[in-house]
C-alpha cells in the first residue's frame, strides 16, 4: 500500500504558544476532548420516531505535563494571576503546534479563552535519577484545528494581535 502525499513526517515535536509568544517546551498534553451530545424530544402526533436535537458541545480540560527547572515557571505564575486582587482576571488564547522532524509546522490546535484551574507541582526524591514534572490543568471554551503552513501560523498570530488589540474575538 503507497504512503498518502498528506501523511505527515515522524517524530513529531511540539510547541505551546500562550499569548502568540512561544514559552513552553512540554513533555504531555491531553484534554483535547470535544464531546457533543443531544436530547430526544417526541413530537406531538408523531408515534413513529423521537427528533433528536443537538446540544452544544462541552470541552474537557487540558492537562499540560512539562520538566519542571527553577529557573522559570510560566504555569504557576499564571495559575498565581488569577488571585492577585489588583488584577483582572484574563483569559489566554494557546496554540498547540506540531512540528515535523525539520521544525516545519504540520499543524496546530487553537484553543480559546483559556484559563488554569489548577497547579500540581513538582515531586521531590533524592533518590529518583529523573527529571521532575509540573503539571497545570487548564479550562477553556473550545479548540480549533488548522493544518499547518507559514501562512497559516502568520495568518492567526496576525488575528491573535487583531483581536487582543480591539477586544474582538
Amino acid at each position: 500500500m503507497a504512503a498518502n502525499q498528506s501523511d505527515p513526517d515522524v517524530p513529531y515535536r511540539y510547541m505551546i504558544e500562550i499569548d502568540g509568544i512561544s514559552t513552553v517546551r512540554f513533555n504531555e498534553v491531553q484534554g483535547l476532548k470535544s464531546i457533543s451530545s443531544y436530547q430526544s424530544i417526541r413530537e406531538g402526533g408523531n408515534n413513529f420516531f423521537e427528533v433528536s436535537l443537538v446540544n452544544p458541545n462541552k470541552f474537557e480540560d487540558l492537562v499540560i505535563k512539562k520538566g519542571f527547572y527553577s529557573v522559570g515557571s510560566e504555569f504557576w505564575q499564571w495559575m498565581r494571576e488569577l488571585h492577585v486582587a489588583s488584577k483582572k482576571i484574563t483569559r489566554k488564547d494557546l496554540r498547540l503546534i506540531m512540528l515535523n522532524d525539520k521544525y516545519d509546522e504540520v499543524g496546530r490546535f487553537m484553543i480559546y479563552k483559556a484559563f488554569p484551574v489548577e497547579y500540581e507541582g513538582p515531586g521531590f526524591n533524592s533518590t529518583a535519577k529523573d527529571i521532575t514534572f509540573e503539571s497545570i490543568k487548564i479550562h477553556y471554551d473550545f479548540f480549533e484545528y488548522r493544518p499547518g503552513d507559514a501562512i497559516a501560523g502568520m495568518l492567526d498570530a496576525a488575528y491573535s494581535a487583531f483581536s487582543n488589540a480591539t477586544g474582538i474575538g
